[in-house]
């Protein structure tokens, strides 16, 4: 008989919960993607999903819930052999969101991190990438608006021990959320 990898078995659970959230009316899922790298042997899941009232709207953050396991988690984990320290997989979150005001984004910066540092308690490691579109022909210094990927990062791997942390993990993401949406449309 099959048996399931790590991934499989939480990517079915978290996917799962995000769709519950989704069905009650607190999100919208606006893409998700289940991919088998056979470049690299990775798996990637991803889930994005937006605040419900804020699905349509241009503004409104989007969330990206990423799962991935690589070839030695699979490969140790098929052959019950300990080709890595810990089987598992990592997650991570992403948030996108437009900063429209170019001249305070350090400020911006600082302010999106304490947000998201009293809702998860310091504990992933934040990351904010700014990038901004500039068209060939209308090359314009500073640009209106600037994208910022924000990243929770976990730097750890999880299995099926943490399966019951995936719904506080939802919930604390949408908070996450909640409290950006608020910081974007005050701004």
């Amino acid at each position: 008989m099959f048996h399931p990898l790590i991934f499989d078995n939480i990517r079915v659970v978290l996917e799962g919960a995000v769709y519950d959230r989704d069905f009650d009316g607190a999100i919208t899922i606006t893409n998700r993607s289940d991919v088998m790298d056979m470049a690299t042997f990775q798996r990637l899941f991803q889930i994005d999903f937006k605040l419900a009232e804020y699905a349509e709207n241009d503004q409104g953050v989007r969330a990206q819930m990423q799962l991935r396991t690589s070839l030695g988690d699979i490969a140790a984990e098929q052959l019950e052999t300990p080709l890595v320290e810990h089987i598992g997989c990592t997650i991570c979150i992403h948030f996108y969101m437009q900063l429209e005001k170019p001249g305070d984004i350090p400020n911006s910066a600082k302010e999106i991190t304490a947000i998201l540092n009293d809702i998860w308690g310091e504990r992933p490691y934040i990351t904010q990438t700014l990038s901004a579109k500039l068209p060939e022909h209308r090359i314009e210094w500073p640009p209106p608006s600037w994208e910022n990927r924000v990243t929770l990062d976990f730097h750890r791997k999880i299995d099926e021990g943490n399966i019951d942390d995936l719904r506080l993990l939802i919930e604390h993401t949408i908070q996450s959320l909640a409290g950006l949406q608020n910081y974007v449309k005050q701004t």
